[in-house]
């Protein structure tokens, strides 16, 4: 019973690690950038202007998304798979 609880979070944990491990990949000045876009924009997609829009795809191509996308999918449906077995 306690698993079931315990299952989404787990879940939610080791997506956080996974974003966290691509976020790093990226210099400390990319962050920095990627951050104060971010905060400018208040993380409303409307807000961005071209430039930033245009480096924003720059940072996501120089932090791999494509293989952050692979490892969120592998950890949703190892999850999604646990919790089918259990009910």
């Amino acid at each position: 019973m306690m698993l079931r609880r315990l299952a989404p979070w787990l879940i939610l944990f080791e997506l956080l690690r996974a974003g966290r491990a691509h976020w790093d990949t990226l210099d400390p000045t990319d962050r920095r950038q990627a951050a104060d876009i971010m905060r400018r924009s208040h993380g409303d997609p409307r807000r961005l202007t071209a430039g930033d829009r245009s480096e924003l795809t720059a940072l996501a191509r120089r932090m791999r998304l494509g293989r952050l996308v692979l490892s969120l999918g592998g950890a949703a449906i190892v999850g999604r798979r646990r919790h089918r077995r259990q009910r």
